[in-house]
């Protein structure tokens, strides 16, 4: 009798243990859980592309681009807004995967609204996280890994999150022999190894990525100001306002590696348009020349992501 009641203390425990094990699975990548069950993506990214006067380096970074985005579908999906939606630019990008969307609202100089990309992204498509990026920025599989994470642990931090991090400047230069050809940047720890070599993590106010929640979200669209994107300012905007808002703001830059294409002697493509202080005097004219950019600096989110020595992905709050 006591050798049978052993035995099924110990089938009691074993099945704890299993319900304990598979939990903690779920807890640990629990996008890639979330996203079977229901059947849509972790993220989608969007950006835009210079479609006409293209130089060598943007032909380069465009391919470049194009090919690591796709690689991270179905967990990804990537979208493009162009003015030119049966171009070959547009053809090339479908080939790849991405979805190809008119663009819509631009300033004077045909800059694209943030906040309009942001509403049309929510509107045409469903996913876990939503986001714009730089469209000279390429990743590593850390994006995916960390999207996991986060996505697993969504219900305890009410939906409400959004997700930036520094970058890391890499000169592309064509003149140089000794640069990867573009399939060989691909090739996982490659580009790893490349951003180590020839890299160097940039200023603390340049994120290119902003990740959000739709469903769920404090952050007020509507009380947004109509800053346009690529130029000074926007991105430090946008996260310090998420956090006056009540968003919870995660600095992913220890696991995603997000390498900007820079082109060898210019710090900013930006910064050389006419209108390169677009948002910073729309924002000063607002504030009054109060608004304090660096409330919206990676580094300074409560939150952030790190690797444990398991190579796991862990969010953990800023000590």
């Amino acid at each position: 009798m006591r050798t049978s009641f052993r035995w099924i203390l110990v089938a009691i425990l074993a099945i704890k243990l299993a319900l304990l094990t598979a939990y903690l699975t779920v807890l640990s990548f629990g996008g890639k859980s979330l996203s079977r069950s229901t059947g849509k993506p972790l993220l989608t990214v969007f950006t835009t592309f210079k479609e006409i006067g293209m130089i060598p380096h943007h032909r380069l970074s465009l391919r470049i681009v194009v090919e690591n985005w796709s690689s991270f579908r179905p967990h990804v999906r990537p979208v493009v807004f162009l003015n030119f939606t049966d171009s070959a630019m547009a053809d090339m990008a479908r080939s790849a995967g991405w979805e190809v969307v008119q663009m819509e609202r631009v300033n004077a100089r045909g800059t694209p609204h943030l906040v309009d990309m942001y509403r049309t992204a929510f509107e045409r498509f469903d996913s876990h996280l939503y986001g714009y990026a730089n469209g000279d920025l390429i990743f590593d599989d850390g994006i995916v890994r960390t999207l996991e994470t986060v996505c697993g642990q969504l219900p305890s931090l009410n939906n409400n999150v959004l997700l930036t991090g520094i970058r890391t400047n890499v000169i592309v230069d064509l003149a140089e022999t000794e640069t990867l050809s573009p399939d060989e940047l691909l090739k996982g720890d490659r580009l790893k190894r490349f951003a180590e070599t020839r890299g160097k993590l940039f200023t603390p106010d340049t994120a290119d990525y902003f990740f959000v929640t739709r469903d769920g979200s404090s952050l007020q669209w509507s009380n947004l100001l109509d800053v346009v994107i690529g130029r000074g300012g926007y991105g430090t905007y946008l996260v310090a306002m998420a956090k006056s808002h009540g968003v919870n703001v995660i600095d992913t830059t220890g696991t995603v590696l997000a390498i900007h294409l820079s082109e060898k002697g210019v710090t900013s493509h930006g910064n050389l348009n006419p209108d390169s202080e677009y948002n910073r005097v729309l924002i000063g004219q607002r504030h009054k020349k109060k608004f304090d950019h660096r409330n919206g600096y990676p580094g300074n989110a409560k939150l952030h992501t790190q690797y444990d020595d398991m190579g796991t992905v862990k969010l953990n709050k800023r000590i």
